[in-house]
């Protein structure tokens, strides 16, 4: 059976990450996990340590380099130690996979030799949909869920995979330089295929299979820091590949009326994380906030 290298990076997610590693039964491929655990305590260190399975194996960075590092970090890691690494699967500490998930996907991916990457249906514990196939709405500078996906079982290509459960090619990851350290977190998924895409690779979502997610269990769904790293990298983003005749304003657009939504509330943690992220999107500030 063909062995597939799955990286999960770890985040104050000790208490949740043995559910991930347990839902991620395969019969029909070797499953080899890597954790990076990009906490950096020893308290997490020792937490891990806790979980025993003889696929698991726990590796420690020296500071956290966020969900785009963290996977550089262990993809090199996996690169440098074991041989014949063909296929990558990233997954996410709250998350929950369906019974043989990635098999599912690799069986697919076999199937197409310019296949970069392929992401499942995604639902919250709720099963309310999360992740149906993006689309880039360039218009309106806003990377949305496929309308059209909506309520079909058809395999079909996408334009950004989603990081949460992605099952890759590990010589087309490498090929294009993998993701981008700088960017920390969040849209790291959309410049690495559009990457992909420039390398006339494509990418697909398959609706038939699922995968659970805790949102933003680790970083909070409406912490300052997950507005802060939204915001600057989602201009940076549409500021990289929208086209140059595009109104300068487009970027911008969806920031603003963060602004004014964070004002309204009265949320000022975040209308403050907002205003950073825009200012340091005009001195070109990246890495870590």
């Amino acid at each position: 059976m063909k062995t597939i290298f799955c990286i999960i990076v770890n985040y104050k997610t000790e208490n949740i990450i043995k559910k991930a590693i347990e839902s991620l039964k395969e019969n029909s491929i070797n499953l080899k996990i890597i954790i990076l655990d990009n906490e950096t305590t020893k308290e997490s260190y020792k937490q891990l340590q806790k979980i025993i399975d003889d696929r698991v194996e726990i590796i420690r960075s020296e500071e956290n380099l966020g969900f785009a590092g963290g996977c550089n970090y262990a993809y090199r890691y996996i690169h440098n130690k074991y041989l014949d690494v063909n296929y990558i699967f990233l997954f996410n500490p709250d998350a929950e996979a369906t019974e043989n998930l990635i098999g599912h996907l690799f069986n697919v991916m076999l199937t197409d030799s310019n296949m970069a990457a392929i992401s499942p249906h995604i639902v919250t514990m709720n099963n309310d949909d999360w992740f149906i196939g993006t689309m880039i709405d360039w218009k309106n500078c806003k990377i949305i869920n496929n309308p059209e996906v909506k309520n079909s079982n058809q395999l079909r290509t996408i334009d950004i995979f989603n990081g949460c459960a992605v099952l890759m090619d590990a010589r087309k990851f490498s090929e294009v330089g993998m993701f981008d350290d700088e960017l920390f977190l969040y849209y790291d998924e959309a410049f690495l295929s559009m990457r992909f895409m420039k390398k006339g690779y494509s990418i697909y979502y398959m609706p038939t299979v699922k995968a659970y997610h805790h949102v933003s269990y680790s970083v909070g769904e409406n912490s300052p820091f997950k507005t802060y790293y939204m915001t600057r990298n989602h201009i940076y983003f549409f500021v990289k590949y929208l086209k140059k005749s595009s109104s300068f304003l487009c970027p911008h657009k969806v920031p603003f009326i963060k602004s004014l939504y964070f004002m309204k509330r009265l949320d000022f943690l975040n209308l403050h994380a907002n205003l950073i992220a825009l200012y340091h999107t005009f001195i070109q500030k990246k890495g870590i906030r």
